[in-house]
């Protein structure tokens, strides 16, 4: 079983958590939010090895309307809550959720399974791949960008091999047929668009280079690891002509 302290210090370790009694607020809105979508055998796992000090409330049964607004809106259901729960927006609220789920796994690996099975994506991967999602959250209390240490960084780069580091930036250079090089940047526009962030590029004799760094920062944040997986996806698609 981790330490209360333990768990508290670990995640007030993220920049974006911000100290100890914002961390074990973040912890006790998180557990139950997260407890309520798990099946009795998970639940009763994970409140086996938390210490009783990090529950505001005792294990309860999942609530089948859970089931339907979770297939609906994904995570929106855990971040509203655990946002509600905080006093921050959605988005610091799933960011917030990411982190102590994250070093819940990195201190008690044998629940993760069980709780990854469990919960959406976007919440799975973080437990699943602990070490690798260490320090990728940009928000929580703070609601600001934070730049990725190395250890986090050469995770995601394992994840995206056409990807390297340069300097505090991440660049991919894509051989692309000419005419296939302006839907790819429309598809970029609309991603950049949708992302509220922005990616630099340049043409190169035979394809396109991508450099990718949060200005406001000077460095590599997790705003840039997300876009980097979509240009990936973006440049399998127009590269086959979709």
């Amino acid at each position: 079983m981790v330490a209360h302290q333990e768990l508290v210090e670990r995640v007030a370790a993220h920049s974006e958590v911000g100290d100890t009694d914002q961390a074990g607020r973040a912890i006790r809105a998180v557990i139950p939010s997260v407890a309520r979508r798990l099946d009795a055998q998970t639940r009763q796992e994970l409140r086996d090895s938390l210490p009783a000090s990090l529950w505001s409330e005792p294990p309860q049964a999942r609530d089948p309307e859970i089931d339907r607004v979770e297939m609906a809106t994904g995570t929106s259901g855990i971040a509203q809550q655990v946002a509600g729960d905080l006093g921050c927006e959605p988005e610091q609220g799933l960011h917030v959720t990411r982190v102590v789920l994250a070093e819940i796994a990195r201190s008690e690996p044998s629940v993760s399974d069980g709780l990854a099975s469990a919960l959406p994506q976007e919440l799975a991967g973080w437990i699943a791949d602990p070490t690798g999602a260490r320090g990728r959250a940009d928000t929580g209390f703070t609601g600001e960008p934070s730049r990725l240490d190395k250890e986090t960084l050469d995770a995601a780069l394992q994840r995206l091999p056409q990807w390297e580091a340069d300097g505090d930036s991440l660049v991919r250079t894509v051989q692309v047929p000419a005419d296939r090089i302006p839907p790819l940047l429309s598809r970029l526009d609309k991603l950049t668009g949708e992302a509220g962030h922005s990616a630099r590029h340049r043409r190169t004799t035979d394809g396109i280079q991508f450099v990718l760094q949060t200005a406001s920062v000077g460095a590599v944040t997790t705003a840039d690891v997300e876009l980097a997986e979509q240009i990936d996806q973006a440049v399998a698609e127009v590269g086959s002509g979709g």
